[in-house]
């Protein structure tokens, strides 16, 4: 079983950190390394067509190496309603390889992984 499970735990500073639980494993936005945050679409369908609305993706690390994204608040127009989203997805390595392509940041791959070279 794949789901989700979602705790808002406020800790002594007062602000509230998540803890998501997945295959009986912990995901904290806390404890873990927070690596880039970035836009991206996610297809949205409607009763009569397909619309790609923008929402923010924030890529973390944990301790023991898992990545895993959270895709969270609708950043589009702000004249059109999408309601905001609240989940992780866990990613691999190579996902995660990609996105900082796309992304165009070498700092953080360089940062990440050992295996860029010139081209």
């Amino acid at each position: 079983m794949n789901n989700i499970i979602k705790m808002l735990i406020k800790n002594k500073e007062g602000r509230i950190k998540v803890k998501y639980l997945k295959n009986n494993k912990i995901y904290d936005t806390e404890t873990s390394e927070k690596i880039i945050t970035y836009i991206k679409q996610i297809p949205h369908d409607g009763l009569f067509i397909t619309t790609y609305p923008k929402y923010r993706h924030t890529l973390y690390k944990t301790k023991k190496g898992q990545f895993f994204v959270h895709i969270g608040e609708y950043v589009g127009q702000p004249d059109i309603t999408y309601r905001n989203k609240d989940y992780i997805e866990l990613i691999s390595e190579d996902e995660v390889k990609g996105i900082l392509n796309a992304l165009n940041d070498i700092e953080k791959y360089e940062e990440l992984f050992d295996d860029i070279e010139e081209g």
